[in-house]
């Protein structure tokens, strides 16, 4: 009848209605679990950038400290000869100031061929080699570095610039499910290996691609996110959404996706 008609016909819109809402409320979490991770990479990112930085800063100081120490030092060395050549020609002004009282020409006369030269005739009393900077500059440390910042804004601006300044568009109607390969190599992921979270018992090799097992234990640092029970390593890049990764292995291993936060010690 017609009435059953329209009946069906509401029902199969309010379960096309209902896959909607369903496929809405995924492309929210998929949105709220994509931006979480690009909060977290980002910060990492700028912590690690941070951190360089801060070592570039130590290290710039540490080099305009030494350079501080060999001027002073050297201004010191200079301050020294100054003063004793300055007490040597007291010495000698007194000396003569002395010899000039004298009533005896004959031994005024001695005086002066036994020794009693005064040291502005001295031949190592190079005052005039002796250079003074009284102004130090470390323009060229503050000028690099100046330099450095400018140029740093600028690529710094342009990067950013190329972040685009609204996420995409939320789409009700999700993609098919991948079938073939070709399929899947749409949400191909490229990742590696972080060795900070490699069991002591894992070698990582290949530019952290490939891992293998080792009886032997590798001297790795102690790092908080490091497994020490499990044979476990994670990788460096975080996933969310679609992706997709192809493996090959020998073997027995296992391959799974977990939260980022999973225990690392202890069992």
């Amino acid at each position: 009848s017609k009435l059953k008609e329209e009946q069906m016909k509401s029902q199969q819109r309010i379960r096309e209605k209902q896959k909607k809402v369903q496929e809405l409320k995924q492309a929210v979490n998929t949105i709220k679990l994509s931006a979480q991770t690009a909060v977290e990479d980002s910060e990492r990112i700028f912590t690690e950038l941070i951190s360089s930085m801060e070592k570039k800063r130590s290290e710039v100081t540490e080099l305009i400290r030494a350079q501080e120490k060999a001027e002073l030092s050297r201004a010191e060395r200079l301050l020294e000869q100054l003063e004793q050549e300055i007490a040597d020609l007291q010495r000698s002004l007194t000396e003569l100031e002395q010899l000039s009282h004298t009533h005896d020409h004959i031994q005024f006369l001695q005086a002066l061929a036994s020794g009693h030269r005064s040291p502005l005739i001295r031949p190592d009393f190079q005052t005039s080699s002796i250079s003074v900077h009284q102004h130090h500059s470390f323009d060229g440390v503050r000028n690099s570095l100046s330099d450095l910042k400018k140029r740093l804004e600028e690529f710094c601006e342009e990067e950013f610039n190329k972040i685009p300044p609204h996420a995409a568009a939320v789409q009700t109607c999700l993609p098919l499910e991948p079938k073939s390969r070709e399929e899947f190599l749409k949400y191909f992921c490229y990742l590696t290996l972080d060795p900070n979270t490699a069991h002591r018992n894992l070698i990582l090799s290949e530019k952290n691609r490939a891992v293998m097992r080792s009886e032997r234990k590798q001297w790795y640092s102690d790092h908080p996110e490091r497994f020490d029970s499990l044979c476990q390593v994670l990788s460096k890049e975080s996933v969310c959404g679609r992706c997709y990764w192809e493996v090959e292995w020998s073997g027995g291993v296992s391959i799974s996706v977990s939260y980022k936060d999973m225990s690392r010690k202890g069992r």
